[in-house]
């Protein structure tokens, strides 16, 4: 179920990012002609006003269709003034720049959520803050609050290592678990699962300890949220500097099949779940302004080119450098697949507690 609530979330960062050129088109004047969901032919759609907002049939990203965007558009002469190629380059720019910067956006407004939230501050205790589901601490009814007093007769003392490295010293085996909830103390015998760890087996309870938080005010957590979208925003830029030169950057690459493997495993944290969210708006936004064709960031600088050149550019010329970022676009791709085959068969997930 999981992964269902995962594709909600990008089609919901789709929309989000896909409404942010609508709007901006609609107020700076350009004609609008559809809006959808997904690519292809649309299997559902209704217009109001001049455009058309649809679901295709490709469960693939989605777009927006703006007059006069396409080379040689044949356009009616009464639309004319109001087609993307008639406007100013700073309509231009606020129109495309206006998708990335809405999921930039967005992404600070999730990491300043979280820091209104709480975020962890103090040590990792020995209580339990997350219980993943249809793993072995679930099925033996542990829930957030317990805290675990021993692992057989390892007794942890208040120390969550004690715990952990009990737990992951009988991968595939059954343990002896006692933890207070309320006053009262419970002994469950459980079986244990296991997970590779670093090339060790280690066993596997399911759940994760807490930690003390710190809540943030409004405007604290403004500051707090916009430093880790800087800090975030920097560094991915950076690495997408170097994946020409760094093998270590292009590991860090996934597609949504990886980032939905993660996703899987932190989807019973909600917090864990914001952040990814977070994560993913910001890297959609970053990702979408390389200056290739045909991502946002290749239509902006074809508009300050024509800007320059005082002209347009030709059909031929827009669809070679098209080709040439498909072709790059697609090595990005090719090489995220196999990260995210190297993710899933490493296995993915919290600490094997």
């Amino acid at each position: 179920m999981n992964i269902v609530y995962f594709v909600l979330v990008l089609i919901a960062l789709v929309l989000v990012h896909e409404a942010g050129h609508m709007v901006v088109a609609k107020l700076c004047g350009m004609r609008v002609e559809r809006f959808s969901v997904f690519f292809g032919r649309p299997i559902w759609s209704f217009t109001r006003g001049e455009t058309e907002y649809a679901v295709g049939w490709v469960p693939l990203g989605g777009y927006v269709k703006i007059t006069g965007m396409t080379r040689e558009e044949q356009i009616p002469p009464e639309v004319e003034p109001r087609a993307y190629y008639a406007a100013s380059l700073w309509k231009k720019i606020a129109t495309i720049a206006a998708g990335p910067l809405v999921n930039i956006a967005l992404a600070f407004l999730v990491f300043s959520g979280i820091y209104w939230y709480g975020v962890p501050s103090g040590p990792v205790t020995t209580s339990v803050g997350l219980v993943q589901t249809e793993t072995p601490a679930a099925t033996i009814g542990l829930l957030p609050g317990d805290r675990i007093l021993a692992v057989d007769d390892v007794v942890a003392n208040g120390d969550p290592l004690r715990v952990q490295d009990a737990l992951r010293a009988h991968p595939n085996q059954v343990v002896t678990l006692r933890y207070d909830r309320a006053g009262r103390t419970f002994e469950r015998d459980v079986k244990l699962t296991s997970q590779e760890i670093d090339g060790k087996t280690v066993g596997r309870l399911g759940f994760a300890f807490t930690r003390e938080t710190e809540q943030f005010g409004l405007l604290a957590g403004l500051g707090k949220g916009g430093e880790f979208t800087w800090q975030v925003l920097r560094l991915n830029v950076e690495a997408v500097g170097q994946l020409a030169v760094s093998e270590e950057a292009r590991e860090q690459i996934n597609t949504v099949v990886g980032i939905g493997a993660v996703f899987d495993e932190v989807a019973d944290d909600g917090v864990q779940v914001m952040q990814l969210i977070g994560l993913i708006s910001l890297a959609l936004g970053i990702f979408n302004l390389l200056p290739l064709l045909p991502l946002d960031g290749g239509h902006i600088l074809f508009a300050v080119i024509e800007k320059v050149k005082r002209r347009h550019i030709s059909l031929a010329v827009y669809n070679r450098f098209a080709m040439v970022g498909m072709a790059v676009l697609l090595i990005i791709f090719f090489i995220a697949i196999q990260n995210d085959i190297d993710l899933i068969r490493g296995g993915v997930g919290l600490v094997g507690r």
